[in-house]
């Protein structure tokens, strides 16, 4: 009897300490409005792959990922210091400073590079690059370059958030995006006798500027509008490092892509796209995870500490997907079997196991990768991308023009992996180097 109670006891104890943790509880938070957002976009992909062709979604999923990925070189890596200084610099004003420095020194640059790009269509160059495929891209122009500014700005909103830790707004920006963007967006597409391309990318775009000038409210609010040189070079310092391994991540995460678009077709993209659209569940588990985290563990100063719960959450994570991966493919299993997803993307069954699996090898790769930031050796970021650049190149040439969209997924998953050995030994020398420091600390 007296067991029973004790046992009964200690369940109570834990599942009282489970739902009362604060970090449990943002993220739990955070994670059900991201699973709203992304899980309708995800429950809308059979509406898609039927409002669209074969060959347009493919080119839609195509376009998305080089707007994606060059935001992520364009925002100059400014997001990781409004992350890792806004908790350093002090009060408020002194933070205000810093978002209006960072906000400023991004819209001079992006001010500045929309000369050339217009006078000497760079752009133009850019996409005779990356596209062997038969593409308009002049029918195309304004709205791809507006939804490269949109996502850009929208980016550094979110990370604004996250890092100041406004879960609510978080959350309301989100719950906006799911009753609008994805709604109106469908809607379009089946009442506009358009482009389908052109339809999806203007129209959901269009909606995330509106909610972009109504959110951006909570940031303007925040400011403290004064310019600190001193920040902009501090912020440039931690961020340019970034925004150049972003370069080579540009190469690492889209050669698998780039090279399939060269040496396969529309359709071959699409079905790889589709499997990345349900291997990216991963990611937007993980990126809920990370986008809580990430304040948290910036915010503590025990470098070991840090080492002993990142330890800790990289076995959790690892077994947490593990076991939902296998229930995506399951799940994708019988979609494809009871015709919800068309016959004509079969293809992708053998091709989403592999990037599972490269999502989960990203995931930790970016969990060793908070550490570079945290003791602020970003310019080892620049150095092992452009290593792992070159291996991603060889890997793309050798596998994708023999094994199409297999080869791209193998080749993705092989440079990842890379990736991650790598990171995993330099944190352990950057550990144990900490170590060494501060036992010479106490000694003296």
């Amino acid at each position: 009897m007296l067991g029973k109670i004790f046992e009964s006891s200690v369940a109570e104890f834990r599942w009282s300490y489970y739902y009362n943790h604060p970090f449990l509880k943002r993220f739990l938070g955070v994670l059900s409005v991201d699973i709203l957002v992304k899980g309708l976009a995800f429950l809308l992909i059979p509406v898609y792959l039927r409002l669209m062709t074969q060959e347009e979604y493919g080119l839609y999923n195509y376009l998305f990922s080089i707007i994606q990925t060059f935001s992520l070189v364009l925002n100059l890596g400014l997001y990781i210091p409004q992350s890792k200084l806004y908790h350093t610099v002090g009060n408020s004003q002194q933070k205000g400073e810093l978002l209006f420095t960072i906000i400023t020194t991004l819209m001079v640059f992006l001010s500045v590079l929309a000369v050339p790009v217009f006078f000497f269509n760079w752009d133009f160059w850019v996409i005779d690059i990356l596209f062997r495929n038969s593409f308009s891209y002049r029918n195309f122009r304004v709205i791809v370059l507006f939804s490269l500014l949109i996502t850009i700005l929208s980016f550094m909103l979110t990370n604004f958030f996250y890092t100041s830790e406004k879960i609510k707004q978080v959350k309301a920006y989100n719950v906006c995006r799911i009753i609008f963007l994805n709604l109106l967006t469908v809607l379009a597409l089946y009442f506009l006798n358009e482009n389908s391309v052109k339809v999806r990318l203007g129209v959901a775009n269009g909606i995330e500027a509106l909610l972009l000038l109504f959110f951006g409210y909570y940031f303007l609010k925040d400011l403290t509008f004064h310019f600190n040189w001193k920040l902009m070079w501090l912020s440039l310092k931690i961020g340019l490092p970034i925004m150049l391994s972003a370069s080579f991540g540009l190469v690492i995460n889209f050669s698998d892509k780039f090279f399939l678009e060269k040496y396969g077709t529309l359709s071959n993209l699409s079905s790889y796209y589709l499997s990345f659209s349900f291997a990216s569940i991963v990611t937007l588990l993980f990126s809920s995870f990370q986008n809580v985290w990430l304040p948290i563990f910036m915010k503590e100063r025990n470098a070991a500490e840090n080492f002993r719960k990142s330890k800790k959450i990289i076995f959790k994570l690892l077994i947490f997907f593990i076991i939902i991966s296998i229930s995506i493919w399951s799940l994708f299993f019988i979609l494809n079997k009871v015709a919800i997803i068309p016959e004509k993307y079969n293809s992708a069954l053998w091709i989403l196991p592999i990037l599972l699996a490269t999502q989960i090898v990203i995931a930790l790769t970016s969990i060793f990768s908070n550490y570079l930031v945290y003791f602020e050796k970003t310019n080892i970021v620049s150095i092992v991308g452009l290593l792992v650049c070159f291996i991603s190149i060889g890997f793309s040439l050798c596998l994708v023009p023999k094994w199409g969209a297999v080869g791209a997924a193998v080749a993705s998953f092989a440079v990842n992996t890379v990736y991650l050995i790598i990171y995993y030994y330099l944190i352990i020398y950057l550990k144990r180097k900490y170590i060494e420091h501060s036992v010479i600390k106490i000694d003296k």
